[in-house]
């Protein structure tokens, strides 16, 4: 679980530890498994919510190799912070996770993945958030800091964990050979190019 002790300097609260001094409830959905919920996993009167855990590390699971695991709670924590980030600043919220704990042997059919993956220790997850980009969603993770944050742009998702603080980008995808320019006249391609970018910043359910 995340430190909510008060920051000395200025005597004033960590941020982090304002939003985790709460019931905290989490919305999460599994594209995969047709799942999704949203739970209260910790209450502030009594502590960790049995239930509600439970729900979360279902929802986390690594739903190819039909295995769930108790996932760690400091991650479920940055989860929830960063969608509490989000509803206090009006934005959509919704995870929709893609990856959460991944057996080693289903971790090592995957192309690219890393052989001490935080996945297999379930200490990580890969999500998105429609309506939200992945840069501005990176940039909130980092800004919490407890682990690593990779951004995956082509393929449109987020890499947390709560190892080491650390981040990383994935390489885009090459474009596609041939003459897959010739389509665009040279005033498109000026005007694409000289555009500047600006970031945009209790129960489970089928659905």
């Amino acid at each position: 679980m995340l430190s909510t002790s008060p920051v000395v300097a200025n005597s004033k609260r960590d941020w982090r530890a304002v939003i985790l001094d709460r019931d905290r409830f989490l919305q999460l959905e599994r594209p995969q498994a047709g799942e999704a919920a949203t739970f209260c996993y910790y209450r502030k009167a009594s502590g960790w919510d049995k239930q509600g855990y439970s729900i979360a590390c279902s929802l986390l699971r690594d739903v190819h190799s039909k295995r769930t695991v108790a996932m760690s709670p400091k991650l479920i924590d940055l989860l929830f912070i960063l969608q509490a980030w989000l509803k206090i600043n009006k934005l959509p919220s919704k995870i929709l996770v893609t990856s959460g704990y991944r057996t080693p042997e289903y971790n090592s059919s995957l192309e690219g993945a890393a052989k001490q993956s935080m996945h297999v220790r379930a200490m990580a997850a890969d999500i998105t958030i429609p309506g939200v980009g992945t840069e501005q969603i990176a940039k909130l993770a980092k800004a919490i800091g407890v682990g690593g944050v990779g951004v995956y742009p082509s393929r449109n998702f987020i890499h947390v964990d709560i190892g080491r603080v650390r981040s990383w980008r994935a390489s885009l995808e090459e474009p596609p050979s041939g003459d897959w320019l010739a389509q665009y006249s040279r005033e498109e391609v000026d005007l694409a190019l000289n555009l500047s970018e600006t970031p945009d910043l209790n129960r489970v359910v089928f659905v």
